[in-house]
């Protein structure tokens, strides 16, 4: 007999109605699985707008998210720091001591807005810890999974996050913070200091200590020794051209064929490491230092997404389904979506929460990025030239946003291979000549200004983000419901029905048993 095997099976199902604020990473749903469990999941979300004053020309985009969360990795954002933390065979050793382990804890706002109902124990309302530590290692799973630096979440947080902006400028125009120099075929070398000849001293000159010398830039330079008067002479042709060269016979280091095999083979394996790290954010250092090993990796605490949906609100006019103040034939722009999945659920042996997020946000722009084209010089293209330019190129802020301060319009932001920025340019929105601050701009445009850089905040959106088109500006404005059922197969014995106490067996002495 085998415990593992599934003896019989379980349902679940929900219908919760909430709302929340546009730019949160707001949770939905939340389900368990323990170990050895798997069947299906099926969820469907229908979300609405609230009222918004006149047209919106700019669309608003409705994420619904699923991500399951191993057992594993709950525990490892639990206590981070603890030796092994996550590892399979350590939470086998924990569940042979019979400790629970994940803990009842106080009810919270994460268990609130995923529909968990509490557990009263003593007055107190109580729900188990693992829905905050799957909140919270799904929150930090698709953080760096947007970026593999972005900044995290503590295991003790009970808050609700921000949303995470849809496309980083880095994801747009295809650019890097920091280029790899070990890729497209690098090739280093030693070179020792140069000599350089045709410059001298005569025999017999003195020597100064601290002497100012103007360079010709206009800066004043102090040096330690300099040659002062007519000391410093230079070797000169038959026409007075000075002969000063630097002496590069015994400076430059030798490069073999074999050096160009290797920088080409470094080049392939670091590609290849680079996509283990992109695939797998947050282990994937670890898990590239074990596939240069010939090591295996534990991957049963790695989170991962089972669906992932995106519609964009209707942008049509509609007539107003709210009465209250509101005129006859008064029209409003159409904000109702719907998504729903099917999908199976996974069989662990430990098994994991499954959590889903809703999110809504506005249009997401660079903002005013000079036009590729129309904003620069006309002139011939070097074809030849743009075939060998292998090296990234700079991206200056000057190139992002056309209302950059003076002082950083030469500062890199990022880099791009060669021409990336004339692959595809997307601009929209107000035209110049309107004023984007008065009332009638802002109902009809609602765009986020991603940031021109990427640092481990600027992928999130503002704790509170404006949202000047809707009727209440300060108030939760999406409202949903949420149908969930949940069919699962499962190695718990579940014991007989009891059957209530049938009377007329004591009283009748049906049974002849009932000696007296």
């Amino acid at each position: 007999m085998n415990y593992q095997t599934p003896r019989g099976s379980r349902r679940e199902q929900q219908s919760p109605f909430g709302k929340f604020r546009a730019g949160k990473l707001n949770p939905v749903m939340m389900f368990q699985v323990r170990g050895s469990e798997g069947g299906y999941l099926s969820q469907e979300i229908s979300m609405w707008l609230d009222p918004i004053v006149g047209r919106l020309v700019t669309p608003i985009t409705a994420e619904f998210i699923s991500v399951f969360v191993p057992a594993q990795a709950m525990d490892a954002i639990k206590d981070p720091d603890a030796a092994y933390a996550g590892m399979t065979e350590v939470l086998r050793e924990k569940l042979r001591s019979g400790n629970p382990l994940f803990d009842l804890e106080d009810d919270n706002e994460i268990a609130q807005r995923c529909g968990v109902v509490p557990r009263p124990i003593g007055g107190q309302l109580k729900v188990s810890e693992s829905v905050r530590l799957c909140h919270n290692a799904a929150v930090n799973f698709l953080r760096q999974r947007k970026y593999v630096k972005a900044s995290t979440v503590l295991h003790s947080n009970t808050a609700i996050t921000p949303a995470l902006i849809g496309q980083t400028v880095l994801d747009r125009l295809n650019g890097v913070l920091d280029p790899e120099d070990r890729v497209n075929g690098a090739v280093k070398f030693d070179m020792s200091d140069v000599p350089v000849k045709g410059i001298g001293m005569l025999a017999g000159g003195s020597w100064d200590t601290n002497v100012t010398t103007r360079e010709a830039d206009g800066s004043d330079v102090v040096y330690e020794r300099s040659a002062s008067g007519n000391n410093v002479e230079m070797l000169v042709n038959s026409g007075k051209v000075p002969q000063i060269y630097a002496d590069m016979s015994n400076a430059a280091g030798e490069v073999s064929l074999t050096d160009f095999y290797n920088a080409e083979t470094m080049d392939r394996l670091t590609r290849t490491m680079r996509k283990i790290v992109d695939d797998n954010p947050e282990y994937g250092e670890e898990m590239a230092l074990n596939w240069a090993l010939g090591l295996s990796m534990d991957s049963g605490k790695i989170p991962f997404i089972i669906s992932r949906q995106e519609k964009t609100f209707g942008r049509n006019i509609v007539p107003a389904t709210d009465s209250a103040g509101v005129q006859t034939e008064v029209l409003r722009s159409d904000s109702i979506v719907q998504m729903s999945f099917t999908v199976p659920i996974p069989r662990t042996e430990l098994g994991g929460n499954i959590i889903t997020f809703a999110v809504v946000k506005p249009d997401e722009t660079l903002g005013g990025q000079p036009h590729p084209y129309l904003s620069d010089v006309w002139g011939a293209e070097n074809f030849v030239a743009d075939e060998l330019a292998l090296d990234p190129v700079p991206v200056t802020f000057r190139d992002l946003d056309y209302q950059v301060d003076p002082g950083q319009e030469n500062t890199v932001a990022f880099y791009v291979g060669n021409n990336g920025l004339k692959r595809t340019y997307v601009n929209y929105g107000l035209t110049r000549n309107l004023d984007p601050e008065t009332v009638e701009n802002k109902n009809a445009i609602w765009q986020h200004t991603i940031p021109l850089s990427v640092s481990p905040d600027s992928v999130l959106y503002p704790e509170d983000l404006p949202q000047d088109p809707f009727l209440v500006t300060d108030a939760e404005v999406c409202s949903y419901i949420l149908s969930h059922t949940a069919v699962v197969k499962t190695p718990t014995i579940f014991g007989p029905t009891p059957v209530e106490e049938l009377a007329v067996l004591e009283d009748e002495n049906v049974f002849g048993d009932n000696e007296e």
